[in-house]
């Protein structure tokens, strides 16, 4: 009976002792944590604060500048790209528009020789069938009026004058009236003495060859230049047509008229 009640006096101060000590453990541990975090007590936490102070200067100034610095790395590329890209597109365009400036002048000096050429062929051609002796007619002389070799005289303006589209489209022409024989006959007449086969149709853009009118009743055929190419007509003098119909505009009328005046007329 007394062996149990010792044993259970004796559990029973041990447990007392221990609690208190499990309290201060308690107590001291968080301590002990605080302290190997650095916190050292009020003297340490002062220390570590001032470190730490110290420790936000260096560090966090440094970061804080290198922020800066990419901040302004980040502001100005854009504007840079941008830059680049718009020189180069600059140059781009500068450089299409003088390769376009240059297919222009020579698209321009191919035309203007291609002109050139035309023209120098014209003028040979007119040299060639202008030579006097080449096909030229016998009744082509200082006399050729009155050495046609067919039936001459009856032309003038009272055919013209009555042919059936002449007075309306004088009228929308503003056309008055169409070369007497007289215009016709000296023109011819200097072309004759100058040894030159061709007139120039007054109030026109044609030159007629005289020396090229042939007579078949009332039909005539002949050549002219219309200032690029020689051309073969065929006129009828008594119904005022050239190949087969009405002409077209003035210069047709006055061509037509000067032809049938050099084979008609009086």
């Amino acid at each position: 009976m007394t062996r149990p009640i010792r044993s259970s006096a004796l559990l029973l101060g041990l447990a007392l002792v221990l609690q208190p000590m499990e309290l201060l453990a308690a107590v001291e541990i968080p301590a002990a944590m605080e302290i190997a975090r650095g916190g050292g007590g009020h003297g340490g936490g002062g220390r570590a604060a001032s470190r730490g102070g110290s420790g936000a200067r260096t560090g966090f100034a440094s970061f804080s500048g290198g922020s800066n610095r990419s901040s302004l790395r980040t502001d100005t590329r854009p504007a840079e790209r941008s830059g680049r890209v718009d020189t180069r597109q600059g140059n781009r365009t500068e450089r299409t528009d003088l390769r376009q400036s240059n297919r222009t002048d020579r698209t321009d000096v191919r035309q203007s020789n291609r002109s050139d050429r035309v023209n120098d062929r014209n003028r040979t051609r007119r040299q060639a069938i202008n030579t006097w002796d080449r096909n030229r007619p016998n009744w082509v002389n200082r006399n050729w009026d009155v050495n046609r070799p067919w039936r001459y005289g009856w032309y003038g303006d009272s055919y013209w004058n009555n042919w059936g589209w002449w007075p309306g489209q004088a009228a929308a022409w503003g056309l008055g009236s169409l070369a007497a024989f007289a215009v016709i006959d000296s023109l011819v007449d200097s072309a004759v003495s100058s040894q030159t086969s061709y007139i120039d149709v007054p109030d026109s853009d044609y030159s007629l060859y005289y020396s090229s009118v042939q007579v078949s009743g009332d039909l005539v055929s002949f050549q002219a230049d219309d200032g690029s190419n020689t051309l073969t007509f065929r006129a009828d003098c008594r119904s005022g047509t050239l190949n087969g119909y009405p002409p077209q505009n003035t210069d047709e009328a006055q061509l037509l008229n000067a032809a049938c005046q050099v084979a008609f007329g009086q």
